[in-house]
């Protein structure tokens, strides 16, 4: 299962998206954001700003998980291309690369509920996008390490 580079991709970006998820509740908790990462993906899939509640609260998680291991694999599909020193600071780039594009889209649309987006939540979604990359090619560099030990 393992020699799948989409199985791998997967995998380091769903690790990604639960370690990024964990750090957003707790921004949430300390109050240093007020958007976490399941809000915004609730706010997308519901086509709605207000999302309160539990059920918003799943479908926001695991909307945001499938996106975070969909571009895990887009991730992954890149590791050939790219030496693999600093893999680390690559997986850096590329998450930082998305979230850009990300808060770019949601200005260039004015998504309801997302926008206007205050300074403390853009810097706390900035450092979680940051641990995404780095956990997401952390995890990609062992799954690639394992794939080609089994072959």
């Amino acid at each position: 299962m393992l020699q799948d580079r989409v199985v791998r991709g997967f995998l380091a970006g769903l690790a990604g998206g639960i370690v990024m998820n964990l750090y957003s509740f707790a921004q949430l908790k300390l109050n240093w954001t007020e958007m976490p990462f399941y809000k915004w993906t609730a706010i997308i899939i519901l086509g709605k700003e207000d999302v309160g509640g539990a059920i918003a609260i799943v479908l926001g998680v695991l909307g945001h998980l499938i996106f975070t291991s969909l571009i895990g694999i887009g991730f992954s599909y890149l590791i050939p291309h790219m030496q693999s020193r600093y893999l680390l600071f690559k997986g850096w780039i590329y998450a930082i690369s998305i979230w850009f594009i990300i808060y770019g889209l949601s200005l260039l649309f004015k998504v309801q509920g997302i926008i206007p987006i205050l300074p403390k939540t853009a810097i706390a979604n900035f450092f979680g996008a940051s641990l995404y990359g780095l956990v997401t090619a952390f995890v990609s560099a062992k799954l690639e390490e394992k794939s080609v030990l089994k072959n």
